[in-house]
This record gives structure tokens, sequence and C-alpha cells, in this order.
């Protein structure tokens, strides 16, 4: 289809920007992968124009990065897990043919991927492959509303690029569908809760841009800091229930364990459905909004932060599929 021919696949590196040639391929909605380009120039003073002289600039390469954005899949999402959270445990199979991949908080060093992604020229359709290596997932968003599919927002870094490797043969694992909004629910605090819209980032605290003077400008591999996590969750405005936690003056009461749960339509065993989800240990309530906007009726918006209970992970992603491996 030429210059319909969108292509995005990755693969787990052994060293952190050394390029393998990707394997596994993936539906995306977009992506915005950009690139950046150094210059350490000074500002000398010297007889002749008063512009800066040509010979006195060092180019380099500085890094790519952006957002990529895909509906979560009944196959083939457990790749994320690891680079998300750090570490995925499998378990299974149940019934025969189901699997459990489990992503937790645990060493995000050491983990890195090569992403290749087409990008056909226009209006000729000729592919361009543009190839990332020394991936890191910096910061990634789980968001549903009405209406919609589960996305996943991968913002993600790379140490270099190159535009001379093949593109990759793409193929896609059979009978994949996608999580939606009508197979998901959301608890807090253990029960069922009603809402139209739901979100959790997290910021998984790397440093990018850790560069040092080694004979080259390629960055060294992030190194992680305090990782971040927030959320937020819109619903009729239907007691004080929800309210009380963002008011409540102890610490128990502004606590609560989050989950957000999406099954897809069609059985993988004999009982067990495909499922993407998320839970949150502790979820601290810090903002409630519930204002009258004309003869709608009020809804109520909900906000808060990921704290640790000191003995589980904090978020914790779980998903069963027909994959054997994450």
């Amino acid at each position: 289809m030429g210059a319909m021919d969108h292509q995005l696949g990755v693969v787990a590196e052994t060293t952190y920007g050394t390029a393998v040639t990707v394997t596994r391929f993936f539906e995306y909605e977009s992506e915005n992968i950009e690139e950046t380009y150094g210059r350490t120039e000074g500002d000398p003073l010297r007889v002749g124009s008063g512009f800066v002289r040509e010979d006195r600039f060092t180019p380099y390469f500085s890094g790519a990065a952006g957002t990529i954005q895909m509906t979560a899949l009944t196959k083939g999402f457990g790749f994320w897990l690891e680079h998300m959270m750090g570490g995925v445990a499998t378990t299974g199979p149940e019934e025969t043919s189901v699997y459990t991949h489990t992503g937790s908080e645990d060493e995000l060093y050491g983990k890195s991927f090569t992403c290749q992604v087409n990008r056909p020229f226009h209006p000729s359709g000729t592919n361009q492959a543009f190839t990332y290596s020394g991936g890191k997932v910096s910061k990634w968003t789980l968001s549903n509303s009405i209406d919609g599919d589960l996305l996943l927002d991968l913002d993600v870094d790379f140490q270099k690029v190159a535009t001379d490797v093949a593109l990759a043969t793409a193929s896609y694992p059979t009978g994949m569908e996608p999580f939606s909004w009508v197979g998901g629910y959301v608890t807090i605090g253990g029960s069922n809760y009603d809402v139209t819209e739901f979100s959790l980032e997290v910021d998984n605290g790397l440093d990018v841009d850790r560069r040092q003077i080694r004979a080259n400008a390629l960055k060294k591999e992030p190194t992680a800091s305090r990782r971040e996590g927030s959320f937020s969750l819109s619903a009729d405005f239907d007691s004080l229930t929800q309210r009380n936690r963002a008011a409540a003056d102890t610490r128990a009461g502004a606590l609560a364990a989050v989950t957000g749960v999406w099954r897809g339509p069609t059985l993988l065993g004999t009982t067990i459905y495909p499922e993407f989800s998320v839970s949150i240990a502790s979820a601290r309530f810090d903002e409630w909004s519930g204002a009258t906007e004309g003869t709608d009726a009020i809804s109520q918006s909900l906000s808060g932060a990921v704290r640790y209970d000191g003995s589980t992970s904090p978020v914790v992603v779980t998903y069963k599929s027909a994959d054997a491996t994450a």
C-alpha cells in the first residue's frame, strides 16, 4: 500500500545501544519519536565579521525521544511489562492455554530495546526504516474512557538511530482483539465503582541525558531516581464516599487500593478471558471536584498519587494471554 505501510517492531537488546534485528511487531495509533542534534560552540572574539566563524562549532547526535501510543491487545503486549516496570514473572498455563505475566517494580538498568519504525516517503511510498537503539521507557500511561479502547502511551528514549538498516518483515499474532471500555471495570477499596474515565501515569525517574567526557558524545545508559505515579478518575457524583477520601484528616482515610481490569471478548480457555489489569496497592486521594455546570448531571473528578505501603509493589500490571512468554 506504499504510503500506508506503517510498521513498528521491537526486540530486547543484550547490550544497551547495540541494535538487534526486530522480531516483535505492534499495531500503533501514533508515534512522534524525534531526533535532537547538539552543537558545541564558543563565542570567540577576533578581527573580522560580527558573525561567529563557521569552523567554531562541533556537531553531535544528542539522541531521540517521543511517545508511542498503542491500543492494548489480547496478544503480544507482555513484551512491554519489563521495560515499564523492571520485573516480570510468568505463570501457567491454566486451562492448557492461559499464561499470566505479572509486571512489578524492579531494576530497569540493564534492560533496553531496539525499535524500528517505517516512515514511507511521500508521495512515492518507498519504505524508509528508522532503527532506534538503546531504548528505554521513561514514562508510561494507561487510560480508558467511554466509547474507547484501553490505550498505552509509552514515552521512549533512545541513544542512537540508523537509517541504513533494512526494514524487517513484519508479522503479527493471529486472533488479536482490543481491550475496550466494554470489558473494563474499576474498584476502589475493594468495591466496584463505575467511572467514565480512568488514567494512571508512572514516571520511571530516568536520567536520560547521562553524558560524560569519554571520547564520544553518546549518552550512557540512563539510571533511575525516584519513581512517581499519579492517577485520575471521573464518575457520577453519587455520594460523598470518594470526596471524603480527599478531605480525610487521617492517613488511613485518604488511602485506598485502586484497580482497573479490562477483559477481552473471547475466551482463552474454558472459563478464562484475556485480561489486562493494573493495581495500585496504596492510592492517596489528593484532589476532588464536583462542580455544577448548567442542567447537566453533576460529575466528580478524583486524582491522587501512588504511594508505597512498605511491602508490595506500588503498581502491578497483570496480563493474561495465550502468549507463553512475555
